[in-house]
């Protein structure tokens, strides 16, 4: 990182002790501690720290007073965790060495408009009227389609699709596979078959959203499928047609949210929760991971189970539920004795 103890302390806002002009070599963990490296802990309880052969640690400020049995660097911060992000951050070569240029076996298109410093790998596809906005980075095998915009300081990865009319705000991150604008899943069963609904609005990705490795953003039947801003998207998740989800929300792998479902702020919905279509979830409301929502929820709220219930209650209910056999045994036992139900 090429970085002293004081640089870094100015940058992640802490108190330190020890030597100003030490120069961490590298952030680690403290799993795998490196010999002059810098890592954190959130608790120093959980910590033998006389077995750490770290350079510096990153502890919470509330320990300035304790006596630490380190020897290297202590730093001293509000939120250690947030503090060794930032070291990451700057520690972080990906996509910092790539050169702007559009490669010479990429395509794009003559009408479409390509901002400052912006790269376009090999193989990638840019078409009519798309809008690429400056500092974008967009890697090998990137399909852009027509009318697509994208701010600045998006990033691209390889195999992602970006299909027409679709628009990308500022500091979105597409992981590799991502697929923007799927045809939505409409059919109108008909004459005996299943006919398709065209799939004409769009999707719109508002600032710093990040999403996940193929998964897919289905395009809304008229209108827009909406993704808040500093929303984040795990693997393998499945946006459904016209949905619309707010800003900081968080939905983790492999889970699946229908057509026309509104998701709202600050929600976290776990792995592999399926949600049905046009209902509503409240501000701030957790849904557990496998669970079967079927029905509106309420802000603030915390779910579980399929069909899903309040998480207090199902907690309730599976303390009884692995009771059964035994209370089953004690059951046929007193019908046996007192010859219960004939």
């Amino acid at each position: 990182m090429n970085l002293t103890v004081a640089q870094i302390a100015e940058i992640i806002k802490a108190e330190f002790k020890g030597d100003a002009n030490f120069i961490p070599c590298a952030p680690c963990g403290l799993d795998f501690p490196k010999e002059g490296g810098i890592g954190y802990v959130s608790d120093i309880k959980k910590i033998d720290f006389e077995s750490i052969k770290t350079g510096a640690l990153i502890v919470p400020a509330s320990a300035k007073n304790d006596e630490i049995p380190f020897k290297g660097v202590l730093f001293y911060a509000e939120n250690p965790e947030w503090a060794f992000t930032q070291i990451l951050r700057i520690a972080d070569t990906l996509n910092k060495d790539i050169v702007a240029q559009i490669h010479a076996k990429a395509y794009v298109s003559d009408k479409a408009f390509i901002g400052k410093n912006v790269h376009i790998g090999a193989n990638a596809t840019v078409e009519d009227g798309a809008f690429i906005g400056d500092d974008t980075i967009i890697y090998p095998n990137v399909y852009v389609g027509r009318n697509v915009k994208i701010g600045a300081f998006c990033v691209l990865y390889p195999n992602v699709t970006v299909r027409e009319d679709c628009v990308l705000k500022n500091k979105v991150i597409l992981q590799p596979g991502c697929v923007i604008g799927s045809d939505g899943f409409g059919y109108i069963f008909y004459n005996g078959k299943h006919e398709k609904i065209p799939q004409i609005g769009n999707v719109i990705i508002e600032d710093d959203v990040e999403i996940g490795a193929n998964t897919t953003i289905d395009r809304a039947k008229i209108n827009s499928t909406v993704i808040g801003a500093n929303t984040k998207i795990d693997n393998l998740v499945q946006v459904g047609h016209n949905v619309k989800i707010g800003r900081a929300s968080i939905i983790v792998s492999q889970a699946g949210i229908a057509g026309s479902a509104i998701i709202g702020n600050g929600v976290i919905i776990a792995g592999q929760a399926g949600l049905s279509g046009h209902l509503k979830i409240g501000d701030r409301a957790t849904i557990g991971p496998q669970a079967g929502i079927m029905s509106d929820v309420e802000a603030g709220a915390k779910v579980i189970g399929s069909p899903s219930m309040n998480y207090g209650e199902f907690m309730r209910s599976y303390a009884v539920l692995k009771k059964l056999p035994e209370l089953y045994k004690e059951f046929m036992s007193l019908k046996k004795k007192f010859k219960f139900f004939g």
